[in-house]
């Protein structure tokens, strides 16, 4: 005896808009779902951008800035890499260095007559000729940086300056040779040798004045500071080749510098 085929059951009145509307749920949840998916991708790969920004400026912040206190900027003390002072402002930065060799001092002036010469750096005639490039001028191995403070105030005041380890690894600051022109007059600082190399006389190779302490290079203040009145510096580092302490372990090393200024009350009658 064979079974008869179930009938299709008649749609009953209303289910079928009941489930085009369930699906229509459905597809606005999903997509509203997908919309807050990506704009969470977005803000992570943002965040991630920032992130690798921040890092990658930390990781090439100059190798030697410049920083004014604003306290100092509104007494009216600015500084500028140029002396016409167009763009005063209180931060300088340095081109970096990623992959600094040792030379020596005499070096910078890159004669052309020298067997270390190197056709990609600046020639000088003498280390005067050092002082008189404004702003970043550094060579393949040394970074060089000439800038100027002035007092644009209304009256006179002072500033103390101070030259500053930022940060230094590996050891690279015991080599290291910083040359600070003070309106033209050069003095070259380096780190006191440690106690095994006081006698060897590459260990003061190169040296004016040590190092103020681990952390500073050196200080200096100026208290007649007159209005219009213009300093100018120039900052030469480079890691010394005759320096015993320069050696292979320094290699992959960093030494970021920074100078700082702030200013300082001066009595009116003092000169």
């Amino acid at each position: 005896m064979s079974r008869k085929p179930k009938p299709t059951p008649e749609p009953i009145e209303g289910q079928e808009r009941r489930e085009v509307r369930t699906e229509a749920k459905k597809v606005r949840k999903r997509n509203h779902v997908l919309r807050i998916l990506f704009v969470i991708l977005l803000l992570l790969i943002l965040l991630m951008s920032i992130s690798y920004a921040c890092v990658s400026f930390v990781n090439k912040a100059g190798r030697f800035t410049i920083n004014l206190d604003p306290d100092a900027y509104n007494v009216g003390i600015s500084i500028s890499d140029t002396k016409d002072f167009k763009n005063p402002t209180i931060m300088l930065s340095g081109d970096p260095i990623e992959n600094m060799d040792n030379i020596t001092k005499e070096w910078i002036l890159n004669h052309k007559s020298s067997s270390f010469y190197n056709p990609n750096d600046p020639t000088y005639r003498t280390f005067a000729d050092v002082d008189n490039v404004d702003g970043s001028h550094n060579g393949q191995n040394y970074i060089a940086y000439t800038f100027y403070i002035k007092n644009t105030g209304k009256e006179k005041c002072g500033y103390n300056a101070s030259l500053d380890i930022l940060s230094s690894t590996k050891g690279t600051d015991d080599a290291m040779r910083v040359m600070v022109y003070y309106n033209g007059e050069p003095t070259v600082y380096g780190k006191t040798p440690r106690e095994d190399n006081k006698h060897d006389k590459y260990a003061w190779f190169e040296i004016d004045k040590t190092f103020k302490d681990s952390k500073t290079v050196m200080e200096m203040s100026n208290r007649n500071f007159k209005v219009g009145d213009t300093d100018k510096f120039t900052v030469v580092l480079w890691l010394e080749g005759w320096d015993p302490e320069c050696v292979n372990d320094i290699l992959g090393g960093e030494a970021k510098l920074e100078m700082n200024f702030d200013a300082i009350k001066v009595d009116e009658k003092e000169v």
